[in-house]
C-alpha cells in the first residue's frame, strides 16, 4: 500500500474519527509540504461533505489543492485528475451524488469515503510522479 494512502486509513481509524475527506488528506501530505498538520486540517474542515452543502467531494478538492502546492497546476493535470475520479464513478464528483449512488448500491459511507480518499491519494501521486 501507498505510504500516502496508509497514513490516510490510520487517520480515518482513529477513534473517534475527526477528519474528513479532504482533512485526511491535506494531513497526508502536511510534512512535504512544510506546513503544520493542525493548519492542514484547518484548511480542509469546510470542504468535507462536498464543502458542507454536497458539492465537490472533499477528497477531490483536496488531492487539486496537494496537487497545486507540488507545482502540479496545468489544465491538463488538473483535467486528467478531475476526469480520473469521475470515470470511475459514472461522471460523478459532488458529494450528494456519490453518496447517494454508493447508498442505493448498498454501500455504507465510510467505506465509500475512505474509497474516494486513496483514489485521489494514488491519481494525485501518479500526477506529482509524472511532474518530477
Amino acid at each position: 500500500m501507498n505510504k500516502h494512502v496508509e497514513k490516510a486509513m490510520e487517520l480515518r481509524n482513529e477513534t473517534p474519527m475527526v477528519n474528513n475527506c479532504a482533512q485526511t488528506i491535506m494531513r497526508v501530505y502536511a510534512d512535504e509540504l512544510g506546513i503544520d498538520e493542525n493548519l492542514c486540517a484547518a484548511i480542509g474542515c469546510n470542504f468535507g461533505g462536498g464543502m458542507k452543502c454536497g458539492g465537490t467531494c472533499g477528497a477531490i478538492t483536496a488531492g487539486l489543492m496537494v496537487l497545486g502546492a507540488k507545482g502540479v497546476d496545468s489544465p491538463m493535470a488538473v483535467q486528467q485528475f478531475r476526469k480520473g475520479i469521475a470515470e470511475k464513478h459514472d461522471g460523478m464528483t459532488d458529494c450528494a451524488d456519490l453518496l447517494r449512488a454508493n447508498a442505493q448500491k448498498g454501500g455504507d459511507k465510510k467505506t465509500h469515503c475512505d474509497k474516494m480518499i486513496q483514489e485521489a491519494i494514488e491519481l494525485a501521486d501518479k500526477l506529482i510522479d509524472e511532474k518530477q
